[in-house]
């Protein structure tokens, strides 16, 4: 897809915005365009990112970074054009509704408005979509907190403005190499899956690890799995490539809902005995702190809600389990 950005004078400062983000380098992610109304970003497909390796279909997380990305490219422009001073905006919640499965092999689009900036916070919402914006994959909607121009730092405005190719508190500026979807010759994308094999497997070598193996998404950000008596508990080490604010640095808000939702998905898994992998109906995250670049850990509650659907609350905190950086709930489909 190719736009004229003359049109939409705030995309290249939208995607030096993105560009400072690790995950959103390594995603891949595309600004199409950006201005005081609203940003569409491109997530291009790639067989790391699969979620449902029987599918193909890419991992919720995903389609979560992919929007809070949108709406935080939204609040950053949308303050832009208002004020003419640049913000970095953390995510307060994030609600997202999915709708339907992205089809394989092709590239998703998150479209995001911040529609109400008021002096402490800031309200967005988003789609994600392939061929038509009407025919949604998923919603959502967030709120940003608002802070003061002066914590943003010289090195981070520089870089916003195009006044300097610095890449803050990253390793590498590189962006992954992408071929338009094409499927990765190393794993067939639509192999059967036994997800009761599986767990059983992973039960009987007391490895839990075994099951993450087989969803490339779990790879990707780097998730872990131990098992203590009846208690799953999950592990995200810290990363560079996961990290989503440059400045203190800190994880990227998709990705700690990522690491969340799969956690769920195989705490689902293992003790509900499904005979498939769990589909995500709906996340609702709140963060209560930042996310900083520390290992962080999960642990799940389940509460089932009839034959096909079950409810599950999730806990993450980093260093203090009872100082939490974030808590979300969530509806799976589990038959």
């Amino acid at each position: 897809m190719k736009l004229n950005t003359d049109f939409f004078p705030l995309t290249q400062m939208a995607q030096r915005f993105v560009d400072q983000l690790a995950q959103c380098r390594r995603l891949g992610l595309n600004v199409l365009e950006a201005s005081e109304h609203h940003v569409l970003i491109e997530l291009p497909y790639r067989t790391e990112l699969i979620g449902y390796p029987d599918t193909g279909v890419i991992h919720g997380g995903v389609i979560t970074t992919l929007m809070d990305t949108a709406c935080g490219s939204a609040v950053v422009s949308a303050i832009y054009q208002k004020y003419q001073s640049l913000e970095i905006s953390p995510t307060l919640d994030l609600r997202v509704d999915y709708m339907k499965p992205a089809q394989p092999h092709k590239p998703v689009y998150g479209f995001a408005e911040c529609y109400r900036l008021s002096s402490n916070i800031a309200f967005t919402r988003a789609i994600a979509y392939q061929d038509s914006i009407d025919q949604p994959i998923a919603h959502a909607v967030g709120s940003f907190m608002r802070i003061s121009p002066e914590m943003v730092g010289d090195a981070f405005r520089h870089a916003l403005m195009g006044e300097t190719d610095i890449t803050i508190g990253a390793v590498s500026k590189t962006r992954l190499p992408l071929e338009a979807g094409a499927p990765s010759q190393s794993m067939p994308v639509t192999a059967p899956i036994d997800v009761q094999g599986i767990v059983k497997r992973a039960t009987e070598l007391n490895d839990f690890g075994h099951l993450l193996e087989h969803v490339p998404y779990a790879k990707f950000i780097g998730m872990k799995v131990e098992r203590f008596g009846d208690e799953l508990i999950f592990k995200l080490p810290a990363k560079d490539d996961n990290i989503g604010n440059p400045v203190l640095p800190a994880i990227h808000g998709g990705v700690i809902a990522g690491f969340m939702e799969m956690s769920a998905i195989v705490q689902l898994m293992v003790f509900m005995q499904t005979a498939k992998v769990p589909k995500v109906v709906d996340f609702s995250i709140d963060y209560l702190r930042a996310g900083l670049l520390k290992d962080s850990f999960v642990e799940c509650r389940i509460t089932r809600q009839g034959r096909r659907v079950a409810n599950v609350n999730i806990s993450c905190w980093q260093t203090n389990r009872k100082q939490l950086i974030a808590t979300a709930r969530a509806h799976f489909l589990i038959d």
